[in-house]
């Protein structure tokens, strides 16, 4: 089916506005690194500073359910915790059981990462680096193309038990502020985003 006259020029326009508009939301967003919440299969470096230049360093990755097998101490939960709030838990426990005065600073080598396939203009992985909503990964990929469905994006989510779960996101609606921007749903990990040809 064919649309034509006034309504095809409407979409055309929108399709065309629409990467400005998402890359003017997006780039306003600004994330302090010790805010950064750790993800699943997040990589990170932890260097321990204790004693007189006594140092313990260690790459580590989280675990899919969240964990970290820390030195000394062992499996931490790290998973939903900021850069910061990390450091300071493991500093806290670090300095009452085992060391004195220690100093642990926490860097993210390698980020979680999401893909977008479908009807944009750039599908692929992207990093998480901070929070990362559907509306700003589809402005990292350049917009959609000019046939995408941006109402009937899906986000395919993989559950700790392995199975799938469906999220549909309106990016239209949110765009133009027919729906509540909480509608922007935060990405996690390992989501995959497809944006749907249109049928019309």
């Amino acid at each position: 089916m064919k649309i034509s006259g006034p309504l095809t020029a409407i979409c055309v326009v929108f399709l065309c506005i629409l990467p400005a508009t998402l890359k003017a939301e997006s780039s306003s967003t600004s994330v302090n690194p010790n805010e950064y919440k750790i993800g699943s299969d997040n990589n990170l470096q932890i260097d321990i500073y204790y004693g007189k230049e006594e140092k313990i360093s260690q790459k580590i990755q989280v675990s899919s359910k969240g964990d970290i097998i820390c030195p000394l101490i062992g499996e931490v939960h790290a998973q939903g915790l900021t850069v910061g709030a990390l450091q300071k838990e493991l500093t806290d426990m670090l300095g009452r059981d085992y060391l004195v005065n220690p100093q642990v600073i926490v860097s993210v080598v390698d980020y979680s990462t999401v893909s977008i396939i479908g009807e944009v203009k750039m599908p692929g992985s992207y990093p998480i680096k901070g929070k990362l909503t559907v509306v700003e990964l589809i402005s990292q990929a350049q917009g959609f193309t000019k046939i995408a469905s941006p109402n009937k994006v899906k986000i395919i989510r993989t559950r700790p038990d392995g199975t799938k779960k469906e999220i549909l996101v309106r990016v239209y609606d949110i765009i133009n502020k027919n729906t509540d921007a909480s509608n922007d749903v935060v990405l996690q990990g390992g989501d995959e985003v497809m944006v749907p040809e249109s049928l019309f």
